[in-house]
């Protein structure tokens, strides 16, 4: 997509010179590690996430974070109805996917995930649970919804569990440690601070500052009082929009966190005397209806006619004029696998899921790293397990918060909300640029961990096994209104790497409608929209 920030002439011309010294360091060379990545599939047909995915309705309580090492972190606090929903939601999402392919409506293609997510979906007995539901405790049901949320998703809940006075406490003692704030990055950091890594805000309203000017002098005269505490409370509550909820003294809430491979702007910066992957439009973005485009427009989750974005909903936060955004998308490009340069030799007989039996025509893979216009991309399978945790509607969708880093610092991140601060990343190692036709024509790096990580993080990491990758010093990102800026250095840090997430997408054709007409996008926006809250409209996939 093209970028909404206009250059001179002379930054033309330097980008024409840094993008020939960038090519210069390209390999036409082929992938070594044979490990199938990416959706394997034969046809630009509409298609659907199978799996488990917890669906969040509120987009305060969704946050994403972009940053050094190309991954994109979604990070979400789920409320009551999300997880006392999670297998009645579960059931209905397989049982309308099974009652439009059991009534002719579609017909499957390519893959054969929905009779894996079936075969799952029996081992877990969703149906058997359910069932069991009047006959349960609220307390029990709510655990059996927790179990399975975590069964089937592993490495991504998390129990969030903290004492309110302590975490008062110690923020008042970082308060007497610091002069009264006059500036407002001053007063941002430091209540940020007051939940570590779990409040993200990038500016004070009126009372919002007139209460932490308040506290903190308070914190300096007479430390914390009960005055203080309640104060400091009602602050938190109000900088958070309610989304923590502080009972009897407590912090207890679920929160789910899923880290996918991102590729960004095809361009480097330099850092330290070392060319770096560039993060494009850094700041914070919310995302926002598509009202430009070649698709149905109107709504968050846009429908491109391009049969290269996959017929998956992107999400656009940045509009770049014309009919140009800047969004989250998918791949942006898919690779015809026989007789491909650089492809694996192995993936041209890969037949694991193929509905014929033969091996797939095609394959679409995200680069990690420098590969877009200017977008965020991810592998297709992730964007649309990814549209599944979001809210169902477009206007609900509305204002989820990106927060893309300076291209330097890192996405610091304490994943059990214990104060153990890691560096997030993610098990991908794919990293190409692509020619305008949209085919993958040179890697970055081989496709293997050691070789990717000493292209993608060099002299800043000490490599090691998984776990034990560790960087002498980097820096985390901030944020002051809608700005981004180097934010507090941490030394000695492990990186945490999230298992890759299989890409479960069944394609399928709808009888009688061209998947890219209006008719055929409002099918496909549809299915993907089931949840607690929501009513399917049925006449939009051809049930009534």
């Amino acid at each position: 997509m093209r970028r909404i920030r206009f250059w001179t002439l002379a930054t033309a011309v330097v980008f024409l010179v840094v993008s020939a010294s960038i090519a210069s360091a390209q390999r036409v060379e082929r992938w070594n590690d044979p490990t199938p990545y990416g959706t394997f599939f034969n046809d630009y047909d509409p298609n659907f996430h199978v799996g488990f995915i917890p669906r969040v309705q509120d987009a305060t309580r969704i946050k994403m974070h972009v940053a050094r090492g190309n991954q994109l972190r979604v990070r979400m606090i789920l409320p009551d109805d999300t997880i006392d929903n999670f297998l009645t939601d579960m059931k209905a999402k397989h049982d309308l996917q099974k009652e439009l392919i059991d009534s002719g409506v579609i017909t499957l293609t390519s893959t054969m995930y929905w009779e894996d997510f079936e075969r799952l979906y029996a081992a877990a007995g969703i149906d058997e649970k359910v069932a069991r539901k009047s006959s349960l405790s609220p307390e029990q049901w709510r655990k059996l919804n927790v179990e399975a949320i975590d069964e089937l998703n592993p490495e991504r809940l998390y129990h969030i569990q903290k004492d309110f006075d302590p975490m008062v406490d110690a923020w008042a003692a970082l308060l007497r440690a610091n002069p009264v704030a006059e500036k407002l990055q001053a007063k941002v950091d430091l209540v940020n601070e007051l939940f570590h890594n779990r409040i993200w805000v990038s500016n004070l309203t009126e009372t919002q500052l007139a209460a932490f000017d308040r506290l903190h002098t308070q914190a300096q005269e007479a430390g914390t009082s009960t005055a203080f505490r309640a104060e400091t409370q009602a602050l938190f509550m109000d900088l958070t929009d309610n989304i923590y909820a502080v009972n009897d003294g407590k912090i207890d809430y679920w929160e789910y966190t899923a880290i996918y491979p991102a590729g960004t702007y095809d361009r480097t910066t330099t850092h330290n005397g070392r060319k770096i992957p560039m993060i494009t439009t850094p700041g914070i973005w919310d995302l926002k209806p598509r009202e430009y485009g070649t698709g149905m427009v109107g709504m968050v989750d846009y429908i491109s006619k391009a049969g290269y974005y996959g017929l998956i909903p992107m999400f656009p936060y940045e509009y770049g004029g014309g009919s140009a955004y800047n969004s989250i998308h998918n791949t942006g490009i898919s690779n015809w696998i026989q007789g491909h340069q650089l492809i694996p030799t192995e993936w041209r007989t890969y037949t694991e899921g193929s509905r014929t039996g033969k091996p797939f025509n095609r394959v679409a893979l995200t680069s990690r790293g420098p590969v877009s216009h200017g977008c965020t991309r991810l592998n297709s399978g992730h964007l649309a397990e990814m549209r599944e945790l979001l809210p169902s509607t477009s206007k609900q969708m509305e204002g989820i918060r990106t927060f893309r880093y300076i291209s330097h610092c890192y996405d610091v991140f304490d994943r059990y909300g214990d104060g153990k601060d890691e560096i997030m990343g993610v098990q991908y190692y794919i990293a190409f640029r692509h020619t305008k036709s949209r085919v993958a024509k040179e890697i970055w790096a081989q496709n293997n961990r050691k070789d990717f990580y000493d292209w993608m993080y060099g002299p800043e990491m000490v490599y090691g096994d998984i776990g034990k990758v560790t960087f002498p010093t980097v820096c985390q990102g901030k944020f002051l209104k809608d700005k981004e800026f180097e934010g507090k250095t941490f030394e000695g840090l492990t990186m945490y790497e999230a298992p890759y997430q299989p890409e479960t997408l069944q394609f399928y054709k709808i009888k009688g409608v061209d998947g890219t007409s209006p008719a055929g996008m409002e099918f496909n926006r549809e299915v993907r929209r089931v949840g607690h809250g929501y009513s399917v409209d049925r006449a939009k996939l051809r049930l009534n």
